[in-house]
């Protein structure tokens, strides 16, 4: 278990809404009305503790696997990227708590330590590179960790080639020298050089030319596949089937499904009703199932989808497999996925 959430909530203080209400309550002070302090009960008609909060995550609940890789889904201003920085203690919750290993990250100590395992990789990283040549930019991390020399080397060079980066060609160069892809990528290598447990993505293939995307996304699944948890925020409900062993769907900062991929593109109706989707191969098999064609898989990749088709069309038996397609850099074989929470509305 390395990361949990426990009934967390977190709030935004809206500056306009402050000025409002301190003329609102100044009014009914005149008017001698006493205010009760609203509640974060689930259906309130406003969020936060006080009116001029707004809660971008409201009575969170999950667990994060060892080794699970647990996507994360929501229409914009849902509240995914404010969810993710709570999972090395980078914010810290109003109300509720988030638990590595077990420990409090509203300890400093356990947040620092925990920062070394959680590694957090924002949209477009490269515009985080800052030192004159590539090596220094991956060994930032290491560094500060008061390692040795030899070690940082040896971290330094076991990232650049988990990234598929060679260190004797790119580290003494400088990182603006070198492609947009390969900025990337050295921005990744020196999150991996820290050596986390757990490895969490916002929007990591945001901006990316078709290649660049599914290169980074093979890259991601190897090093999911090397054994690391992975937390992957993604617009992408294609990506999040291909990738995810579950998904966790956020609705105006509440967990609105947590599941396996299959369980949670089976609700169609209720993911378009909060502005989202299923994925393209899913939404077509639904329409071809309404047409009488045998699909039996629960959940549809291009690749499987096309298969069990040209089976239902040529008289073949279908596969019963329940497998979608194999993610990048995987192979086709089903994978187990983690227990957890029922996906819920």
């Amino acid at each position: 278990m390395p990361i949990a959430f426990e009934g967390v909530s977190y709030a935004y203080a809206d500056p306009e809404r402050q000025k409002k209400r301190a003329r609102r309550q100044k009014r009914r002070r005149e008017a001698g009305v006493i205010e009760e302090p609203p509640s974060l009960e689930k259906g309130a008609p406003t969020w936060g503790g006080t009116a001029d909060a707004v809660w971008a995550l409201a009575d969170i609940d999950f667990t994060l696997a060892d080794g699970e890789f647990l996507g994360v889904a929501g229409h914009t201003g849902s509240g995914k990227s404010t969810l993710v920085q709570h999972m090395n203690g980078l914010v810290r919750p109003a109300r509720g708590r988030v638990l590595f290993d077990g420990q409090d990250l509203a300890d400093k100590r356990v947040a620092q330590k925990c920062r070394g395992k959680v590694g957090l990789v924002f949209q477009y990283p490269e515009h985080q590179l800052f030192a004159a040549t590539v090596r220094e930019d991956v060994a930032f991390g290491p560094r500060n960790l008061g390692l040795s020399t030899e070690e940082v080397e040896r971290r330094v060079r076991a990232a650049l080639e988990d990234v598929h980066l060679d260190p004797e060609e790119v580290g003494g160069k400088s990182p603006f020298e070198l492609s947009g892809g390969q900025q990337r990528r050295v921005a990744f290598a020196g999150v991996l050089a820290m050596e986390p447990r757990v490895l969490v993505l916002d929007e990591p293939v945001a901006g990316l030319d078709p290649v660049a995307r599914e290169e980074f996304l093979s890259l991601i699944a190897e090093l999911h596949g090397a054994g690391r948890a992975v937390v992957m925020v993604s617009h992408s409900m294609d990506d999040l089937a291909r990738l995810a062993d579950r998904v966790l769907v956020l609705n105006e900062g509440r967990l609105f499904f947590l599941g396996t991929p299959a369980e949670v593109f089976a609700r169609g109706e209720e993911l378009r009703a909060i502005g989202l989707d299923v994925p393209a191969a899913q939404k077509l098999a639904a329409e071809l199932r309404e047409e009488g064609f045998d699909l039996p898989r629960d959940l549809y990749g291009l690749e499987s989808l096309a298969d069990d088709l040209a089976r239902a069309l040529t008289g073949g038996e279908p596969s019963r497999e329940p497998k979608a397609d194999a993610a990048p850099g995987r192979d086709a074989r089903e994978t187990p996925r983690p227990s957890g929470e029922a996906p819920h509305a």
